[in-house]
Order: structure tokens, then C-alpha cells, then sequence
């Protein structure tokens, strides 16, 4: 559509309201997104497409926003009369150069608060009765509503016009005018950045308490003087006092943790401004010249055009104090003059817990970077099947409005993982956070920003691993007030093979779980059989996770090709195999694409010879092909679990090479095990090879994601389990480890004799 909600980006939009103001049949609203800003919405039945929102859209034609930046201006220490001081928030400049609008017969535009001191909101003024309500910092973003169409009128009348505001709405105010007025006077504030609505009702209605508020001040004198305190006051009389060190909130929009996402590359934070006047607390004044600050507030005031000088020489001599300062000792203690406030890494930690769990929690989430599960298996590996789970597992709890960090799991002996594995790392940055390279001895600092951690569905509890990465699939290393799940976890085989020993300490480690589920059917028996544990059986993630997501890592990939073709995903090649799919092309009339195993992918290319084969296919390319096949052959679990997620017709081989127990379960689970082809025979199978019946297959398989992911919702949302004497139980667990390395050593000792 040709609109400006299609054309600007969320991190791009400043919400000032120009394309509202703008669109002539009324097609946009203002509303709040889920962070609380301000964004444009189009009402499409309305629209004519018009294109004049875009066209009026400052971030949209940057360059004429350009060419309405000033040059450098003049600074100014200034300082009204005392009286006028005590109600202002810095110099009491602003009152000025309104008062002398409105004794022009002019009109003034600025920010006021709701009656319920929930919202804040601009109005035009036309009477000095208002300088109350518009005067002080209310440090949250103003809803600009359809002042600008006001401010034209006026304008067309004659009048004279002061706006003030913050420079991204002197711009939106610019672009919709889109020509000079002789009147029009414009002041930008030195912004710290555009603060959250939901942020500030959440933190005034937590200071609140219950109590009905009747008064909010961010930049009351009467207590701290000349400051940034916080002051509420409410209906029975009571009054929150908090100095800027003290109060919760100046630490958020400062830190850059609850200010809207474009604040963080602002293109007005800079020397050279929009407006034709820039008003800010001259902070530290004193330490240029202490006649300019008596601690009853000091205003920096910034004349940046002609237009600018004409009101300023106006209100001159109304001034205490003025004096010109050095425009390099205002930038010091100003640094919205030299750049924009960035935004802080824990932003969206913020957001993601503000709604459920209110300002104050929320900020120290942020603070923090907290995370609400920490996923830990193989999702690093050089395996598309392995890193896809994870990536659908991060993406279901998504979903669930929860955040989740990849955990890097390190090699006991502190050697680097493989080089294929560093492209899937980067792979999982791109999409999520990721924990920093660690020590196998420093894993337990992850207890520090993770709530829970999960295991993931692959191959985690094979003895064999234990001996690679120590006992760090069955999370030893998580602190025992941490949530511990297992979600579809694959014991590999039929049975566990590990020692005696190494038994015992499974054993006890997976008794601190609150919820395990496993992938194959066999893995709930080992486990009751084996470790004494419950496990019910769960549904791989991959069929979890919502198509939308699989589909936006294809379109990542971007054309793959659009020749009909049967994509051969194949893990561990053969000549039966490759002679299956010459069948299969002459079967289907179409060529071949052969994907092979990520790992091995040179030592399979060998024994392939070369075969119409794609070469080194990430990991958006890999569902891409999926996708887009028309007829998929593989040897690999994940490989059919993608063909049924994107509802393709398949021949699967049996691949015992990669444990046998996780396709039986797949296809009995599916009841398509007449679809199991099996080596020795597979070109024969082939001429009688059937399409699956999909009607019953997602029939069985909405029940077992409805099942599943239930299951989950209630492992993540139950109260943690008491994991009982965990004092007596890790001194167990490690006498037994430490009796394991003490028959590591023998058994060296043995080798050498």
C-alpha cells in the first residue's frame, strides 16, 4: 500500500503526528503500540492512497528535514526573576517568550498533562491562565493530536505562533506546514529522549499505591532546589518526595531503557538545531561562572535563527541574568547537544516484563538483562536439524511472551568446538541473545541472568557426551532456586549405556528437574526403568513452533530457484541412495538438489562425486529449499519432520546410523510407519511408494501439539519444585564424580603400562 505505516520502520518513526495531520480524509490514528508510543495507524477502507502521509513524513525526506536544520546558534546563560524561577523547571525562560506571544495576540503551543496526570498531551493556548499546566518537564512523550491543522489556522490569520516541543515534533510541525509563516515561532527542547505512556502510568501508579493522584512534578523546587526530583501528590493530602538519585525513573530514561527506540539515533541530537529557539537546563553553569547560578535554576538558551533573535531580543530585558557562554562548556554538560542517548542493551527486558510485572520489577529486569529461560543442547552444532529445534524452541517461547538466551556449553578439556559450528553461532545471534564463550569451571555464572533453563529436543543424554561436556546436559551447573525442564530430550537408543557410576549421578541430577518430557516413546521407560524419574513423551519443537517463523527465515534466503525439483537431504550417502534418487528423477520429471550433512559436508561430497550439489546451504537457505521442493527424499529425522511441517510428499529412509529409535517413534506416532522405507531395498519401494495421507496426519498432529505445548505452558507457569537436601544430594553427586576421575586416571595408568 502507499502509505506511510507500510513505508516507515518502528525504530524509524518518531511519532510526531504529521501524517495524521495531514491525511485528508481522516484515514490515520494515533494509537499506542504494545511499548507505548505513539505510532500511525491506517484505516485501509478509508484510504486513497493519496501518498501525502509519507510525503509529510520527516524520516521519510530526511534531506528537506536537512535543509531546515540552522546553523550553529548562540549560546545564553539565562535567569528570570526569582518568582518566576519557583515555578519553572530551570531558568523560567519559557514563560517568558509565551508572555509575550499571548500580548501579541498570539497563541501558544506546548504539553500539558490530563486531568488524571495519566497521559500528556499538546494544546493551543490562548490565554497566560495556562502557562500552569504548561510549564515544567513532564519527561513522558506528548501526544501532538491535530495541533499542527490548528496552528495553520492561526497562522493563515495572522496571529503570531510559539510551538515547543521536542525537535523530532518541531520537524513534524515543519514538514506539515510545508512553507514559511512569517509568525510561527518555534522553540525545541534539549530532549533526553521520548519516554513510554505505559512506562510512567505503571511507575506513578506503583508509587501511588491506591491513592488517587492529584499533582505530578518532575522538576518540583521546594524540596531539592534546582534538580530533577520527583514529586507526586495525591487526593488525602500525602506527598512522594524522591531526589534524582533516590527515584526510580530518572535512572530509566536516562539510561535509555524506557525512551522510544528511535530516540536512540536521533537525528536532532546535535549543535546545529531545528528550532528557532533551544531551551535546557544549563547544568554545571557554575563551574564557568558562578554569578550565572544561584541554584534557583540557570536556562541554556540556544538563538539558532533570525526568526529566533527577533523573540529573544524581545524578552531580553525581562532577564535577571543573560550572558553569553561558550557553546563548548554547554555541550559538556548537555550531551543531547553532541549526540543521541543510547539505548540501553536490557530496553527490551524492560518491555518484554512491564506489563506482567510493573515498573519497578521490570527495571531491575532491565538492569539486569534478565532472561526467563536459558536454552542449552546441541543448538550450536553443525547440524541444521539440531540448531532448527533450538531456533523453534526460542521462538515458541517467543510466543509465550518470554525471553530466552542461547547458553553456550563449553568442552570439559577447554578445547574450541569445531570450525562449522562458529556459522550457526552467528546464525543464532542474528535471531537471539547468546550467552559469551565461558569455562567449563565458570558455567555456574549463568545462574546470574537466567530464571530457568530447558533442555532442548536432540541427542543430550548419551553417556558417551558426558565424557565431552561433563554433566552440563543435565544442567549440574544450575543453582538449585532455578527451574530445570526438559522439553522432548532424546536419550539417542533404547537404552542408556553409561557405567554404573555414571548412572548414579544422572540419576540424581535429573531428580532436580521440575517437568522432563522426552522424544521417543523408549525414553519414558529408560527413565522410569533407569533414573527412578517420570517423563512423559512430547512432540519434537519443530512442529511446535508457528510456520510464520520458519517462513521468515526462508524469505531471509531470498530466491533459491523456481524450477520444480526433489530436494535429497541426505546425512550419510550411499550408492543405493543415489541410484534411489536417479529413480526418482526419471519417476517424477524433475532433476535433483542434494543437501548434505552440514559436518561432514566435504567428506560426503567425496562420496557423492559431485552430484547436483548444493554447495555450504545455511541454515535460511536449508528451509528455503524445503519449501520450495516438490518432492522430498532424506535420510534425516528433522529433514521428514520439515517435509510434514510444509506438507510435502517424502521418501524417508531409516537411518540407523543416527539412531534408529527417533524415526519409529516419529512415524508410529504419525501412524505413516508403511511410509518407512528401509535400506537394502529402497529402489523397490520406490515403485510402490505411497503420498501421506496429511488429512490424518495433522489431525493427530493438532492433538499432539495442543498436548504439548500445554504441557509446556504448565512446566514454565508452575511454582519450583523443593529439590529437597540438595546440600546432601551434590555431596553424593560429587564423591561419585570424583570417584569417576579417580578411575579415569587408572584406567590411563593401565594404558601406559
Amino acid at each position: 500500500m502507499n502509505t506511510v505505516e507500510d513505508k516507515v520502520l518502528k525504530n524509524q518513526c518518531t511519532g510526531c503526528a504529521a501524517c495524521y495531520n495531514k491525511c485528508p480524509v481522516n484515514a490515520i490514528e494515533m494509537k499506542y503500540n504494545d511499548e507505548g508510543f505513539l505510532f500511525p495507524q491506517v484505516d485501509y477502507g478509508k484510504c486513497v492512497e493519496c501518498g501525502l502521509c509519507w510525503k509529510v513524513c520527516p524520516e521519510l525526506n530526511l534531506d528537506s528535514v536537512k535543509q531546515r536544520i540552522h546553523p550553529e546558534g548562540t549560546c545564553y546563560a539565562a535567569m528570570a526573576e526569582d518568582a518566576l524561577r519557583e515555578v519553572s523547571s530551570s531558568g523560567g525562560m519559557f514563560t517568558l517568550l509565551a508572555n509575550e506571544i499571548y500580548q501579541n495576540g498570539g497563541v501558544v503551543c506546548g504539553a500539558v498533562y490530563r486531568e488524571d496526570y495519566k497521559e500528556v498531551y499538546h494544546i493551543v493556548s490562548r490565554s497566560p491562565e495556562d502557562l500552569g499546566k504548561l510549564r515544567g518537564s513532564k519527561y513522558v512523550q506528548s501526544a501532538i493530536g491535530d495541533v499542527y491543522s490548528i496552528i495553520k489556522s492561526e497562522l493563515t490569520a495572522g496571529k503570531p505562533v510559539l510551538f515547543v516541543g521536542c525537535p523530532c515534533q518541531v520537524s513534524g510541525l515543519y514538514s506539515y506546514l510545508g512553507k514559511e509563516y512569517e509568525k510561527l515561532y518555534t522553540a525545541d527542547l534539549i530532549c533526553h529522549g521520548a519516554n513510554s505512556v505505559y512506562a510512567y502510568q505503571s511507575y506513578i501508579e506503583e508509587v501511588a499505591n491506591g491513592r488517587k493522584i492529584t499533582e505530578v512534578n518532575f522538576r518540583d523546587k521546594s524540596v531539592f532546589g534546582w534538580s530533577t526530583p520527583v514529586t507526586i501528590h495525591f487526593e488525602d493530602g500525602s506527598v512522594y518526595n524522591a531526589a534524582w538519585n533516590k527515584n526510580k525513573w530518572n535512572e530509566a530514561f536516562l539510561g535509555g531503557i524506557i525512551n522510544r527506540e528511535c530516540c536512540g539515533c536521533c537525528h536532532y541530537a546535535q549543535r546545529k538545531r531545528i528550532g528557532d529557539i533551544t531551551l535546557g537546563d544549563f547544568w554545571q553553569v557554575h563551574k564557568w561562572d558562578a554569578a550565572c547560578n544561584d541554584w534557583k535554576g540557570t536556562s541554556l538558551v540556544l538563538v539558532n535563527s533570525e526568526q529566533g533573535q527577533k523573540l529573544f531580543e524581545q524578552v531580553r530585558t525581562r532577564l535577571k541574568v543573560c550572558k553569553e557562554a561558550p557553546f563548548d562548556f554547554a555541550v559538556q554538560n548537555n550531551g543531547q547537544l553532541a549526540h543521541p542517548n543510547k539505548m540501553a542493551p536490557g530496553r527490551r527486558f524492560f518491555f518484554h516484563h512491564l506489563k506482567k510485572d510493573g515498573y519497578h520489577k521490570a527495571l531491575w529486569y532491565g538492569h539486569r538483562w534478565r532472561y526467563d529461560v536459558g536454552l542449552v543442547g546441541w543448538w550450536f552444532s553443525a547440524n541444521y536439524g539440531s540448531v532448527l529445534t533450538y531456533y523453534a524452541l526460542a521462538k515458541i517461547l517467543e510466543d509465550m511472551d518470554m525471553l530466552a538466551i542461547m547458553v553456550r556449553i563449553p568442552k570439559m578439556d577447554g578445547r574450541p568446538w569445531e570450525a562449522e559450528t562458529d556459522q550457526n553461532v552467528k546464525f543464532m545471534e542474528k535471531y537471539f541473545m547468546v550467552t559469551k564463550p565461558r569455562k567449563f569451571e565458570e558455567m555456574q555464572e549463568c545462574n546470574q541472568f537466567c530464571d530457568a533453563f530447558m533442555l532442548g529436543s536432540d541427542q543430550l543424554w548419551v553417556h558417551t557426551y558426558n565424557q565431552l561436556v561433563g554433566y552440563s546436559f543435565y544442567l549440574d551447573f544450575a543453582d538449585a532456586n532455578k527451574k530445570k525442564i526438559a522439553y522432548a530430550t532424546s536419550l539417542g537408543y533404547a537404552e542408556y549405556k553409561g557405567s554404573p557410576e555414571d548412572r548414579e549421578i544422572v540419576k540424581l541430577l535429573l531428580n532436580r528437574f521440575d517437568g522432563i518430557s522426552v522424544r521417543e516413546v523408549s525414553g519414558v521407560d529408560i527413565c522410569r526403568n533407569e533414573f527412578g524419574v517420570e517423563a512423559v513423551r512430547m512432540l519434537d519443537p519443530v512442529f511446535l513452533c508457528d510456520r510464520k517463523h520458519y517462513d521468515a527465515l526462508a524469505d531471509n534466503a531470498g530466491e533459491i530457484r523456481k524450477d520444480p525439483y526433489i530436494l535429497c537431504y541426505i546425512l550419510d550417502p550411499t550408492e543405493e541412495k543415489r541410484q534411489a534418487i536417479r529413480i526418482l528423477e526419471k519417476k517424477l520429471g524433475m532433476a535433483s538438489l542434494v543437501v548434505l550433512d552440514m559436518k561432514s559436508f566435504y567428506e560426503c561430497r567425496k562420496i557423492w562425486n559431485g552430484e547436483n550439489i548444493a554447495d555450504r546451504v545455511g541454515i535460511e537457505e536449508f528451509v528455503s529449499y524445503i519449501r520450495n521442493c516438490a518432492f522430498l527424499f532424506t535420510d534425516s529425522h528433522h529433514g521428514v519432520c520439515f517435509g510434514m511441517i510444509y506438507q510435502k510428499p517424502f521418501a524417508a529412509v531409516a537411518n540407523p546410523r543416527r539412531g534408529r529409535t527417533r524415526f519409529d517413534s516419529l512415524f508410529q506416532v504419525f501412524e505413516m510407519t508403511d511410509l518407512l522405507l528401509e535400506e537394502g531395498n529402497l529402489c523397490e519401494s520406490l515403485d510402490v511408494l505411497k503420498d501421506p495421507d496429511y488429512e490424518r496426519i495433522n489431525t493427530i498432529l493438532d492433538e499432539e501439539k495442543k498436548r504439548s505445548l500445554q504441557w509446556l505452558q504448565e512446566q514454565l507457569q508452575k511454582e519450583k519444585k523443593d529439590e529437597g537436601s540438595t546440600s546432601n544430594l551434590f555431596a553424593k553427586y560429587f564423591n561419585l564424580a570424583k570417584r569417576l576421575e579417580v578411575e579415569k586416571e587408572n584406567m590411563k595408568k593401565i594404558e601406559n603400562v
